[in-house]
């Protein structure tokens, strides 16, 4: 590796910031239809959250190099937090916090002399916390002496678990049937996130070149020199949203959105069958044709939901969806949710080998419980997806993400670099260099759900970094 000049980490700055969306309850949106204006005032399901729908928060961290040079990244989470296996909700003082207490002290005077080493330690730091959990209850005691007997539960029950479950949980704790004890935990990952962002643009200062550049050095890969195709996603502004992508010529569009389930599926998915319809009418229309995109649509479980996970009825979907959207490309993200990483990866094995068989053309693509860079190779080692999204604010450090990418490139599997409409301006950035650097097959273009304004900003970042490593 070419030697360069030595900095040091004098400070370490927490400063309180906001996403650019919102945190959303997707359990409860799913299980029950939440109209847009109460879902800011609806209670939960999932534990963590205070509401159905909050305000994204984050923390900006930065690390001071001297009076001129401060490095930033950003500490934020994903929309659907505390579901399949994520972190909970992140919140500002808990953020703030852990950086104060464990990152600084870690951070300070430390030489910033590898980006890959440094981001490693900080993603393995972990933090005393004290823990409010409820006191044994007699109900645990008469378990001690035997299972009670078995009872199926409703639909309903098996949905409002968790909720039910944390609302005991803060009962028994506000009756004083509890007890407060330290426990060692991991940092968050949206502070793994936003500190790793922080030390790869405090290198990338150090060095005077790009983040990209110090990714590609590190890794030992070639100098960055193309663009990254870009997925757009709109959310529930499937109509409008799905025009601005198509005259922005996006490579994959529109994700789409499913947490209500009634009037963006349908109980038959003949809602979502005609949405596709309409998108196969829509580009030629707006873009000639000329313009081929795939169709990217990502239902978030839902199909398993109202198909009761029958895995040949799903299959029959996917058939319905690739005759609605021919002759374009065809994915389908998380067609299912399930309860475990095992049994999702069992699950989306299984349909990925019905689609082979019946010589489909759908492609499936895995994001649910596919959190951490582990998580990223199970899927990879069953065969359980065409394309894996690497949810970035997800798998913690930026290390781990770029671990991914090339994973899933040494094995055959599709790179979708993604993350989330709650995360920043600073955290996209960061990732359009770490996808510049590592060559995903796609790239989502975040935050936010405007769609012009993620486009803009990652297509405007590729094109100012390259023109920058040309020049030089």
């Amino acid at each position: 590796m070419t030697q360069h000049p030595i900095a040091i980490i004098k400070d370490v700055l927490a400063v309180p910031a906001a996403g650019a969306y919102y945190f959303d309850d997707l359990a409860a949106l799913q299980s029950s239809p939440i109209p847009l204006a109460e879902r800011y005032t609806a209670p939960p399901v999932t534990p963590g959250f205070r509401r159905v729908r909050e305000v994204a928060e984050a923390v900006s961290v930065g690390l001071v190099l001297d009076k001129t040079r401060v490095a930033w990244g950003d500490c934020v989470a994903v929309e659907f937090s505390g579901k399949a296996g994520r972190n909970p909700v992140f919140r500002v003082e808990e953020g703030v916090r852990s950086i104060q207490r464990t990152v600084a002290p870690a951070l300070r005077g430390r030489k910033l002399t590898s980006f890959r080493e440094l981001a490693a330690e900080v993603d393995a730091l972990v933090e005393s916390v004290e823990i409010t959990r409820p006191l044994p209850s007699s109900e645990a005691a008469d378990e001690s002496r035997g299972p009670a007997p078995a009872r199926e539960l409703s639909r309903r029950e098996l949905l409002t678990a968790p909720g039910r479950l944390w609302r005991a949980a803060r009962a028994e704790e506000d009756s004083g049937d509890a007890e407060v004890v330290v426990e060692e935990r991991r940092l968050h990952t949206a502070v793994r996130y936003g500190v790793s962002q922080a030390l790869l643009a405090a290198v990338a200062l150090a060095r005077g070149m790009t983040m990209a550049e110090v990714v590609a050095e590190e890794y030992g890969l070639p100098p960055p020199g193309e663009t990254i195709p870009l997925h757009a996603q709109c959310g529930a502004d499937r109509y409008a949203g799905a025009d601005k992508m198509i005259l922005r010529r996006v490579a994959s569009l529109p994700h789409s959105l499913v947490d209500n389930v009634p009037e963006q599926l349908g109980d038959d998915g003949e809602v979502l069958v005609r949405y596709a319809r309409w998108l196969r009418e829509r580009i030629p229309q707006l873009a000639g044709d000329d313009y081929r995109p795939t169709i990217h649509l990502d239902v978030h479980g839902a199909l398993g939901q109202i198909y009761e996970n029958n895995l040949g009825k799903i299959l029959g979907y996917f058939y319905r969806l690739e005759q609605a959207v021919a002759p374009y490309p065809l994915r389908v993200e998380s067609p299912v949710m399930m309860e475990s990483r095992e049994v999702q990866i069992e699950a989306m094995k299984t349909l990925r080998d019905y689609v082979r068989r019946r010589k489909m053309k759908t492609q499936l693509v895995a994001d649910e419980w596919a959190n951490t860079l582990d998580d990223v190779q199970a899927f990879i080692a069953a065969g359980a997806a065409d394309m894996i999204q690497i949810k970035m604010p997800d798998l913690g450090s930026v290390h781990n993400a770029i671990e991914a990418v090339l994973a899933c490139k040494a094995a055959g599997v599709g790179a979708f670099l993604g993350g989330s409409c709650a995360e920043t301006d600073l955290s996209a950035r960061a990732t359009v260099h770490v996808a510049l650097a590592t060559r995903p097959d796609l790239l989502l273009a975040k935050p936010g759900m405007g769609v012009d304004e993620g486009i803009t900003l990652m297509q405007n970042e590729m094109a100012r970094t390259l023109a920058w490593i040309k020049a030089r």
